[in-house]
Formats: structure tokens, sequence, C-alpha cells
């Protein structure tokens, strides 16, 4: 359930509308415990923006801004009804890439024009307090302690920061997860759910939870166990429970992002029956290790996903560029799901424009980008919303497109030049029907050196996926280069007198 929008407020296109929306921002931002600056400053960057692109009845258009009090953070939005965009302005994008937003989304909704940015409240940035606490080795005893198993509530988050720190020190993937106030604010939403097994002074031993990350789909992880109370099988009955949980929800679908540097939780998954259907390279920021490999890493960590559908799913085609069909059709042949690939034909009719989104978080320096319709415009809108994440400072992004809309096979036959390499492919994945995901990154030159792999089939995959981005990374710097030699040879031509 959406929460109930602080501020809703209509005003006339045009710079004194503006102004005024604005200052809306700037007060509900400052009556709410920060961000004032940044969210007055965000609208009145969109809202000349919007202005700029109305050229269609100028003098009856409005402007429409929601503020709406999501945990620790505002979502300010902006609707208009000017000229389709494809992302959010590269100035607004910018806030973001400095830390002064938490991330922003835009684009087309099919009625108009959305953007929303994530203004930080104070407690957005309370980091866990670690003063007391040890990370303990792998060879601490272990304790009887008893524990209860039940829900994770919101008044548990300080102490899962606590059991986090416990066992990984500061290199946990998901650096939210040492933020309590993060915690508490996506168990009060609903969009976080977890079961714990907890002691009686309120410290927990172990957790695993899911994450919403489209309608009917979960990721699931944050699974942890305090060294001391493993042996017991808590981690097997917590995700028991958690899985009759998500089932009982109607949830259909669930993602797992087990890491590349052991294959431990691969092989949980994998013998739970999930399927090994792609690999997010460089996905997240450098991770500072403790233990043998204390410092900061160097590379960005790749990781694999793995899915289950918890209900039976519908046949469907798949409609595949035929640069990813190798690999898309690798993941169906090894799943048992009811898809096939379509054969590339005539064709249907194609809309002249493509309905696309965009996005950018700045803690992973990662873009996304979302295509629910596929037009005939779509390489040149993709190209234009990869190059303003480029320089917004995005070291990968990741496009999510629908791969039952038949035109894809045709229309995304030209993705290959702009360096977008095959992800991942998950079914039933929400608005988008199947999504294809596809992946850009600004360092095609992938460190696989300490990868690991739970079988044959995992390192398989994983190889046929890195070894396409790196060679969609050398063709690009080919083309550049040969577009270089020809305008030397060109300059070296005598001209005519």
């Amino acid at each position: 359930m959406a929460a109930p929008a602080i501020v809703d407020a209509s005003v006339p296109v045009g710079a004194v509308g503006a102004a005024m929306l604005a200052e809306v921002a700037r007060a509900a931002a400052a009556a709410h415990g920060g961000g004032a600056d940044v969210a007055a400053l965000a609208i009145r960057i969109a809202a000349v923006d919007a202005t700029r692109r109305c050229t269609v009845d100028p003098e009856s258009a409005t402007l429409e801004l929601r503020v709406v009090l999501d945990g620790t953070e505002l979502e300010v939005t902006l609707h208009d009804t000017g000229e389709p965009t494809t992302g959010p302005p590269a100035e607004v994008l910018s806030l973001v890439d400095l830390g002064l937003a938490t991330g922003v989304t835009g684009g087309s909704d099919g009625l108009g024009n959305q953007l929303t940015i994530r203004v930080p409240l104070d407690a957005h940035d309370r980091l866990f307090d670690e003063e007391g606490l040890e990370v303990l080795g792998e060879d601490v005893p272990a304790t009887d302690v008893p524990v209860t198993v039940r829900s994770f509530l919101p008044e548990d988050a300080a102490a899962l920061t606590r059991c986090i720190y416990r066992c990984y020190g500061w290199s946990y993937p998901d650096a939210s997860m040492y933020f309590p106030d993060r915690i508490a604010a996506a168990l009060t939403s609903g969009r976080r759910i977890g079961e714990v097994a907890i002691t009686d002074d309120g410290e927990i031993a172990a957790h695993w939870g899911a994450v919403t990350v489209a309608d009917g789909v979960v990721e699931t992880g944050g699974t942890v166990t305090d060294p001391r109370f493993r042996g017991r099988g808590l981690a097997a009955k917590l995700g028991d429970r958690l899985l009759e949980r998500l089932k009982a929800d109607g949830v259909r679908g669930r993602l797992r992002e087990p890491v590349l540097t052991h294959p431990a939780t691969q092989k949980i998954a994998l013998r739970e029956g999930a399927t090994h259907v792609g690999v997010y390279l460089n996905v997240v920021a450098p991770l500072q290790q403790v233990g043998i490999t204390d410092g900061v890493t160097i590379q960005r960590p790749s990781l694999t996903l793995m899915y289950s559908p918890l209900l039976p799913l519908s046949p469907a085609t798949l409609w595949v560029p035929p640069l990813y069909e190798p690999i898309a059709r690798r993941v169906v042949e090894r799943s048992g799901w009811p898809r096939q690939l379509g054969e590339p034909g005539r064709g249907p009719e194609v809309p002249v424009t493509s309905v696309v989104q965009s996005s950018f978080n700045a803690l992973n320096r990662r873009g996304e980008i979302i295509v629910p319709v596929v037009g005939s415009d779509l390489i040149d809108v993709l190209d234009d919303s990869l190059s303003q994440l480029r320089r917004a400072g995005a070291e990968m992004t990741m496009v999510f497109l629908p791969a039952n809309q038949e035109a894809l096979v045709s229309i995304g036959a030209g993705l290959g030049p702009l360096c977008l390499g095959f992800a991942s492919l998950i079914p039933d994945f929400g608005e988008l029907g199947d999504a294809l995901v596809l992946q850009w990154l600004a360092d095609p030159d992938v460190d696989d050196s300490d990868w690991q792999y739970a079988d044959e089939s995992v390192e398989e995959l994983a190889h046929m996926i890195i070894s396409q981005a790196r060679q969609l990374g050398d063709a690009a710097v080919r083309l550049r280069r040969r577009a270089a030699q020809r305008q030397q040879i060109l300059a070296a031509l005598p001209t005519e007198d």
C-alpha cells in the first residue's frame, strides 16, 4: 500500500510555478527533518526542465507535486505532460552523484512524465553503534544459549546490524544493512520481511529476509548466522518459515544473488531447486574486507542470480535478439519452465515511441533503465539514457526489457554496439512479464580470478556472460580506433587547390 501524501500541489507551468513548487518542497522537507535545500533545488531544476518541454498548450498545462514520507527519506515527485523523457535531467542526476539525494527515477509513465527524487532525512544516515562489539572468527566456541524463532520486527533492526557486524565486520555487501533506521522503515512499509532466531536478551543469532523487487517477485537474502550459534540448523528453519510466508502472501517468484567468492550460497540455492539465470558483473561498489584480506577491494564484486517460481508459470514465448539468444536458450533449456524462443520473422506493428524510465543510485554508482514498451526508437533512447547515466557517474547500468514483446527480437538487434551484454533472464517479473536483463559496464575487463562455482553449469554460464561483456568492450574499442584511423587517413590526403 502506497504511503499517504503529506503534500499535493498543482501550479501552472512556468517560472512562477517552478519557484512556488520549490518552496513547497523545501517546507515539506524542513518539517520532516532534513534535506530542505536539496528538495527545493531538485524540484526547481525539474520544473524548469518541464516548462521547457511543454510545447503544447503551455497556457493550460500544469505541474503536479506530490511529497510522501517514506521511512528515512522523502519521495518528492513531479508530474508533467510535456514532451516525453527517458530519464531525469542531468543536473538532478548530479545531486545524486554528489550524495545530496539518495536516488532519482524519471521517465514516461504512459500519461506524462514522472520524476521522483529521494531526499534523505537525518535518520537515513544514522550508522549503527559498533562500540563494544568484535568480529567473531570461525573458531569461536559454540554456545548453548536458547533462542526463539519468530518474525523479524522493526524494533529488532539494531540487533540485526550488530549480528551482521559480529559476522562480517564492515565487509557485508549490502551497505544499507548497517543503518538500523533504514531497515526498520523497510519493515514498517512492508517492502522487507524476515525471520529471526533471537535470544532472551534481544540479540539476533540468525536472520533470513526478503525484499520486494517487482510486483509478485522478491529477492531473498540477508542470510546470516552468528558463528557461536552455527550447527543448530537455524538457517534452514528460518528459510522454511520465510518460504511459507512468501507463498501465503501470494509471491510468485523468488530471486537470490549468491556471491562468487565462495560456492556455499550458490549450492544452497541450486539444492533447493533454483535455476541459475544470470550473473551481474561489477554490480556493487568495492567492499571493506576484514581478516586475511584486510583493506578495500580494488574491483567491484559480481553476483550470480538464481530464480525459483513459487507458483506454476504460464506458457509464454520469448523474443530475444540474436546476440543474446544462445545464452537465453541455455537458461531456458536447463530451467524446465514452459518457455519457447520465438524465431525472428516479419514481426508485428511497432509503436514509434518506447516507454522508458531510468534511475541512478549513487551508493553503488549503478544506473537502472526499465523499458515497459519497446518502440522503433529503442536504440536511440537507450543510447541517450546510457550516456546520461554514464555522465552522472554510473559504473554499471542494468537494462530491463520485456522479452514477451515480439518487437524486441528485431528492434533489439542493434543493442550490441551499445556495449550491452547479457545479464539475466527473469520470468514473470512484474509489469514487464518475462524480463531480459542486459548490462553496461564502464570497465568490461571484469576480474574473475577469485570466482568460485558450485558446479560446472554455474561456471559455464558465468563464462558465457563474462566473455560476451569483454567481447563487446573490445569491439567498441576497435570501432573507436578504426574511426580515428580513418580520420587520420583522410587528413593526410592531398587537398585540391
